[in-house]
């Protein structure tokens, strides 16, 4: 019997990514610690409106590789992104790498498509 361990000696958790409808879900054996979720705008766009990340599980780039998803997938659709939720956005700004699918508003924030809109705070991700 075999089990994965740190080098500090704890049990690492699996964790699992999942598309579910217009989202991408992290679980564990405890349920769903993270999800990220995009709206159409129209057939060429795609809002990120929510993103989020248990915060025990924190630190770990969790955040990122959802987003990562949601990238690749608008990628090899041809889609372009509107970076709506806070997280989103800081990490579009922080990251050239998307500038190929980021679609530009003229406003910061798109709220109007946007469940949790910038100014929200519940739930989103720190920069």
């Amino acid at each position: 019997m075999s089990t994965d361990k740190d080098m500090y000696g704890a049990v690492e958790e699996e964790i699992l990514a999942k598309k579910q409808g217009n989202s991408y879900l992290l679980t564990t054996a405890k349920g769903t610690i993270g999800e990220i979720t995009y709206s159409m705008v129209d057939v060429d766009t795609w809002v990120i409106d929510h993103t989020f990340v248990d915060g025990a599980y924190r630190g770990r780039d969790l955040g990122r590789q959802l987003l990562d998803f949601v990238v690749e997938e608008a990628r090899e659709k041809g889609r372009r992104i509107i970076p709506s939720c806070t997280y989103a956005l800081a990490q579009f700004k922080r990251h050239p790498e998307y500038a190929d699918v980021w679609e530009k508003t003229s406003k910061e924030y798109s709220d109007p498509y946007s469940s949790g809109g910038a100014g929200a705070s519940g739930g989103k991700l720190p920069n």
